[in-house]
């Protein structure tokens, strides 16, 4: 399987928003309502949104195979920590490593963090992904993101081995 991870910038957030949208709507249909999805879409997966986060220090790499985003990461660093806000892949290429190359690609962005963190869904089954890669449950939070919506995650953490 051939792949290339790029860092993704304005000239190709409009395909990132429509990335983001097919791969919510395939795999959060079950665990979130059409309008919630579409409101979280709108408020943190869509071009506006990359660009505001881009200013405000985040960093996208996307998954590309056939000049097309499959999959991709949105991060910063926090401190000492590397704070991983996104990590999505189309239902397609589930299970094949590539989640893992994606998770790995971002942390090698920060070789001074210590340890690398996010937020999970408590009823999403990409949990026990998480925790098979090492994280921890650290805490567990329900966030309110307005119109009525709440997010309710474990907010999880790995320590990085840094040589």
């Amino acid at each position: 399987m051939k792949y290339s991870i790029i860092t993704i910038n304005d000239d190709r957030f409009a395909e990132l928003e429509k990335t983001a949208d097919v791969i919510w709507h395939q795999c959060y249909k079950d665990l979130l309502s059409f309008d919630q999805i579409t409101y979280m879409l709108g408020k943190f997966l869509s071009v506006d949104a990359f660009k505001r986060q881009a200013e405000e220090g985040y960093i996208y790499r996307g998954l590309i195979m056939d000049d097309e985003i499959v999959g991709f990461t949105g991060s910063r660093k926090q401190g000492e920590r590397v704070f991983l806000s996104k990590l999505y892949l189309l239902e397609k290429y589930h299970g094949l490593g590539l989640g893992k190359i994606l998770m790995d690609d971002c942390i090698s962005l920060y070789p001074e963090c210590s340890s690398v963190y996010l937020t999970v869904n408590k009823y999403n089954s990409s949990y026990n992904i998480y925790r098979h890669l090492g994280f921890e449950v650290i805490d567990s939070v329900v966030t309110d993101i307005g119109e009525g919506f709440v997010m309710d995650d474990y907010v999880m953490e790995r320590r990085l081995m840094r040589k």
